[in-house]
């Protein structure tokens, strides 16, 4: 007799969806995209992932709404550090995270307005603006935030890119953080990854998990 699924099982198998789902889409972008690959490359039938999400712009629109809130996860984390912690964090997000973080920016797909989106997009703003709390005014220090955060991000879409090496992303941060704040700091960028980094089973637990609740699931 299949075992009832509890409410953790289906959150870890929306999670490990969204997990594959984000590296799917680095592979193939956004018109590539396609639901039944991506049940194919979870085990689970190829009406399953429609179930849980409704179709590819919901769970895409999910998967951003989870990277958004991870990155302000880490950045609110580091705000107390200061402004060379916010930077560091932001780029090592984007070098270990590098499927979400390409998803949260790409240019292709849909501009939905969600309201769990912009409440985290709203957080990374905010994270970004506190490096600058000791500005004279509310207005600089916002023009400076998204001066930084557009340096830091174009940066970063070169090394996506294949323009730019890691080690040359570092050295800018060094002087975007001597420019903007006056401290020396040498920021280290890990090496870029495209599979999740937390969040995702690894071999044993997908494994596991496949043997009891995503059987069921897959047998949906």
């Amino acid at each position: 007799m299949p075992r009832v699924l509890t409410q953790a099982d289906i959150d870890q198998f929306r999670n490990r969806l969204c997990d594959v789902a984000a590296r799917l889409y680095f592979e193939v972008g956004h018109s590539d995209f396609q639901m039944r690959d991506l049940a194919s490359r979870v085990g689970v039938s190829a009406m399953t992932p429609y179930r849980y999400f409704g179709d590819k712009d919901g769970i895409l629109a999910a998967v951003r709404t989870r990277g958004v809130a991870r990155l302000a996860d880490q950045l609110e984390a580091a705000v107390s550090q200061g402004p060379a912690a916010v930077m560091q964090t932001y780029i090592r997000f984007a070098m270990e995270e590098a499927a979400y973080y390409r998803l949260i920016f790409d240019l292709s797909q849909p501009r939905t307005r969600l309201t769990d989106l912009t409440g985290q997009e709203r957080r990374v703003r905010s994270a970004m603006l506190a490096a600058f709390a000791t500005e004279p005014s509310k207005s600089e220090a916002e023009t400076m935030a998204l001066s930084l955060w557009a340096a830091l991000h174009g940066a970063i879409c070169m090394v996506l890119a294949g323009k730019l090496s890691e080690s040359e992303l570092g050295d800018l941060g060094s002087r975007l953080s001597l420019a903007f704040f006056g401290v020396s700091h040498q920021f280290v960028v890990p090496s870029l990854q495209v599979s999740p980094s937390c969040g995702a089973p690894g071999t044993s637990e997908t494994s596991r998990f496949h043997g009891a609740a995503a059987a069921n699931i897959a047998a949906e």
